[in-house]
This record gives C-alpha cells, sequence and structure tokens, in this order.
C-alpha cells in the first residue's frame, strides 16, 4: 500500500435516528410481575374499558371497577406492559388476573394488593411498521364467602419494532491490476443514509483492504427512519487523468435495510472500477437487533 488518504462528508439526511421515549406512568417499584413468551413502538398509554359477554352493565363488584378503571399500559418497540397500582381490592377478596395479548398469547397472574401487579409481553415484530394490537385482561375476584365474578377490560396499545441497526468495515480485495506496475492507485467513495466518505489507497491484484470510515451504527431505527443499504464506486487513478471522468460519491442505494430479522447478514458483490480497467470484490455486514424493553 503506498498512500491512503480518508475523508468523510456530510449528507442531507441527519447521521443518527432519533431515540423514541416510552410513555408511561410511573408504577410502584416492587409491583408483582408476570412476562409472557419472549417472541421477538412507538410509545403510548390509552385509557378505556370494555365488558366480557357476562356483564352488560359495567363491572359486576366494586373491587373488579377499580381495578378495571385503574388498568394502565405502556408500549415501546414490541414491548407492552399491563399495569395495576396497589390498594384496589378491599373485604379479602383474591382476583385471578389473565392478560391476553392480541391473539399471540396469554399472561396469568394474580393481582398482588400490596404492592400492585405487572404483566408483561415482547409481541412478534412483523413487518417493522406501527400496528395496534389489543390487550384484554380478564378478571376474576373470590370474595371471602366464597362467590365468583369475573369481567374483562380492555386497551388498544401501539407496537412498533425498533431496532440496532450497525454494518461492519467494507473489505475491498482487487480482483485484476489496475497498474501496469506496482500498486493499483485507488479512490473509493460510498454513500450510507446520513453519510458520504471517500477513501485513497493502493492494493496490488488478490490484495485486500479493510475500510472502518465504513462501518456505523444506528441506535432505536425504525422501518419508517428509511435506512437505506450502501452505495460504493471506487476509481483507478493510474489512468485517469483530470477531467476525463467526473469522481464523487455515488446515489443512495433504493434498497432499504428494514424490516430484517434479528442477526448478522453478509453483503457481497464484485464491481469495476469507474474508468472500466479493473475488478474488486466489495463486502461488508449488518447486524441487526430487536430492541426490547421493560415497560
Amino acid at each position: 500500500m503506498n498512500r491512503q488518504v480518508h475523508r468523510l462528508m456530510k449528507a442531507a439526511a441527519a447521521t443518527a435516528v432519533a431515540a423514541t421515549t416510552a410513555v408511561a406512568m410511573a408504577g410502584t417499584a416492587h409491583a408483582t410481575t408476570y412476562y409472557g413468551g419472549a417472541t421477538t413502538a412507538y410509545s403510548g398509554t390509552n385509557s378505556g374499558t370494555m365488558c366480557d359477554s357476562n356483564c352488560t352493565s359495567g363491572a359486576p363488584t366494586q373491587n373488579l371497577a377499580n381495578l378495571s378503571k385503574d388498568l394502565w399500559t405502556a408500549s415501546k418497540s414490541v414491548s407492552a406492559g399491563v399495569h395495576f397500582h396497589p390498594g384496589d381490592v378491599t373485604g379479602g377478596s383474591t382476583v385471578a388476573m389473565s392478560v391476553k395479548w392480541g391473539s399471540v398469547a396469554t399472561t396469568s397472574g394474580a393481582y398482588n394488593n400490596t404492592y400492585g401487579s405487572r404483566f408483561g409481553f415482547n409481541f412478534p415484530a412483523g413487518d417493522g411498521s406501527q400496528r395496534w394490537e389489543v390487550v384484554n385482561a380478564t378478571m376474576t375476584e373470590h370474595t371471602s364467602d366464597g362467590r365468583t365474578f369475573t369481567y374483562t377490560a380492555g386497551r388498544s396499545i401501539p407496537i412498533m419494532a425498533l431496532d440496532d441497526v450497525a454494518f461492519s468495515p467494507l473489505n475491498v480485495t482487487l480482483l485484476s491490476d489496475c497498474a501496469w506496475i506496482g500498486d493499483s492507485n485507488l479512490n473509493l467513495y460510498f454513500t450510507q443514509s446520513g453519510v458520504q466518505g471517500e477513501v485513497s489507497f493502493g492494493l496490488g491484484k488478490n490484495d485486500s483492504h479493510s475500510i472502518g470510515e465504513f462501518a456505523r451504527t444506528w441506535t432505536e431505527a425504525s422501518v419508517g427512519s428509511d435506512l437505506r443499504m450502501a452505495s460504493v464506486s471506487f476509481w483507478n487513478t493510474d489512468f485517469h487523468w483530470s477531467g476525463a471522468y467526473l469522481e464523487g460519491p455515488p446515489a443512495l442505494s433504493s434498497q432499504t435495510v428494514l424490516p430484517a430479522s434479528s442477526g448478522t447478514r453478509s453483503v457481497s458483490w464484485i464491481q469495476e472500477d469507474g474508468t472500466n480497467n479493473c475488478d474488486a470484490r466489495m463486502s461488508y455486514s449488518i447486524t441487526t437487533a430487536l430492541r426490547t424493553y421493560s415497560v
């Protein structure tokens, strides 16, 4: 390698994805928590009640009315939480609870009158776009004198997958010589969402070069962030006199990064230089991690 120059240029788009903050009321620190299945959102709280087929005129007992009114929800990314504050039940009753997460799963537990209760679940990511899921909490009260009453309260919550996305360094392997003698002197340009870069270096045939400046990370990205795959172009400067070609960063790719399953995928292709004198293999990896939260 006979020379190496690096330069990054700002593009019109922002370089970072803004973090999304969950909107949730502060619950009791020691609330009993019940978690649903760990399958892999926008934020929000919702209110409103519903009655099941056995209850046409509201909750049948004051305890169930208290719980129905007190029920509150929170969500962020694919994570959802159903909460109850302490002290909603009097008279020695106990209340069993069953929370149905849309049509995906059901979580069961018991209301803790001393500390309150929390039920949590991670929805599937789906196609990554925002959707609304209905959560129903069925509460069954067992009174101290042996009677049983049941009531169902529902909420609608927003779910939208948030992912951490990372591009690895770009690896360049020269497959054919651009120069007749010695290393080929190359100018390489790349375009990503929010960033354009330029790197100059020398390579011989079958030699490889790793471009660390290509690596980038986005936090809490969504489908709406419109992250794109990288575009790359390179030029052989040995047979490139001034003004013969117009160098510069390539256009932003039309291929989007999200939605994608959690994990690492490899991207590789063979590309000809801008002067049609040589070929190089370009490769990098994309790591995507779905974010979950305690909400």
